[in-house]
């Protein structure tokens, strides 16, 4: 195995860890549901993050599932978010 694939496994690896790290740490206080929800955000935002990361230092052929996996995780992303401030919209205008 070469040194550039050797640091590729471990890149994914840490990926994994943070992300798990990431989670566990949002859910360890007592959250009420719109903080729940406003993890959720910050979690896939984290996810998105580390993946481009990864996405982008490596090059070649053989690392072009990394970027497929990043526009994937990047369009979840997208609609996290985009739920996320649709759901404080409807929370406003039943505010009243």
């Amino acid at each position: 195995m070469d040194e550039k694939a050797k640091n590729s496994s471990l890149s994914v690896l840490l990926i994994v860890v943070n992300f798990i790290l990431l989670i566990i740490f949002l859910n360890c206080t007592f959250n009420s549901e719109n903080d729940q929800l406003a993890n959720q955000v910050i979690a896939a935002v984290g996810l998105t993050i580390l993946t481009g990361g990864y996405a982008f230092s490596y090059h070649g052929k053989g690392y072009r599932a990394g970027k497929w996996i990043f526009a994937i995780v990047l369009l979840l992303s997208t609609y996290v978010i985009a739920v996320f401030i649709y759901m404080l919209g409807l929370g406003a205008a039943f505010q009243h």
